[in-house]
């Protein structure tokens, strides 16, 4: 498989071919554009002859915009060529794409079949907030989605199986002793996150221990005042009313 450098390479030799032939008796110094122009043109045509790194080289080009002019719809024709090849960051870029909705409109069904050949913690990461929120033809599956966060392993992860363990809408994924177990794990080391800390309450909730998570979760308000947080003000209030009426959370991820 040939590097990016190996094309440019290859493109600067052709171009020197190219300027030697008789019918050139003075060459010139080539524009930088037509340069530019050569190498792209040369990425295309090995593209197109089945150059696995050169489809997703093409495709890139395509989906930026930077140096040709940008087709979404063609970028993401080649990256796909490219995936279906087994090419690992052509598989992600297209996962990501497709996740984040922003040069393509969200696709969950594309993003979890490509992140499905990743194992790797950012696949499991967002494997796990597609399984948890569900959409675009993907069943919502708590199961899977505490499944992911957990083999994801990092303590971002590890806390939102916590908070899915305790909140999932579906009776038989919730498990609160399991989830006060993980969340103290995490508590100990992070003993001032405040989103750590709502998580943990949430369990406790789930348990019917509601002392404990008014406690913890009057701790979290505190931390995020302190670390002026205030995007997690209001839904940190809601959940304490929750929890002084004797109330557990029941919640959807949302999607980032």
């Amino acid at each position: 498989m040939k590097s990016i450098g190996q094309f440019l390479m290859c493109s600067s030799v052709l171009s020197l071919v190219l300027l030697s032939l008789p019918s050139l008796a003075f060459p010139t110094p080539q524009p930088k554009e037509e340069k530019v122009a050569s190498k792209i043109a040369f990425i295309q045509v090995k593209a197109e002859q089945g150059e696995v790194e050169a489809q997703y080289l093409y495709g890139l080009l395509l989906m930026s915009g930077r140096i040709i002019e940008k087709n979404t719809y063609l970028g993401m024709k080649w990256l796909v060529a490219a995936a279906e090849h087994n090419h690992k960051k052509a598989q992600r870029f297209i996962a990501d794409l497709s996740f984040d909705g922003k040069l393509v409109a969200r696709d969950l069904k594309l993003a979890e079949k490509w992140y499905l050949t990743q194992n790797t913690q950012w696949s499991h990461f967002r494997l796990g907030f597609i399984y948890a929120a569900g959409g675009d033809g993907v069943e919502r599956h708590c199961g899977k989605a505490i499944k992911q966060f957990l083999m994801a392993a990092d303590e971002l992860s590890k806390s939102n199986a916590v908070w899915v363990m305790a909140t999932c809408p579906d009776a038989k994924y919730r498990n609160g002793k399991r989830a006060i177990e993980l969340g103290q794990q995490l508590y100990q080391s992070n003993p001032t996150s405040p989103t750590v800390i709502d998580n943990l309450a949430a369990a406790y909730a789930e348990n019917g221990e509601f002392k404990t998570a008014i406690e913890l979760q009057t701790k979290a308000i505190a931390f995020s005042a302190s670390q002026r947080k205030d995007n997690l003000s209001s839904g940190l209030k809601q959940r304490l009313a929750s929890y002084q009426k004797h109330q557990p959370v029941r919640e959807v991820i949302a999607l980032p």
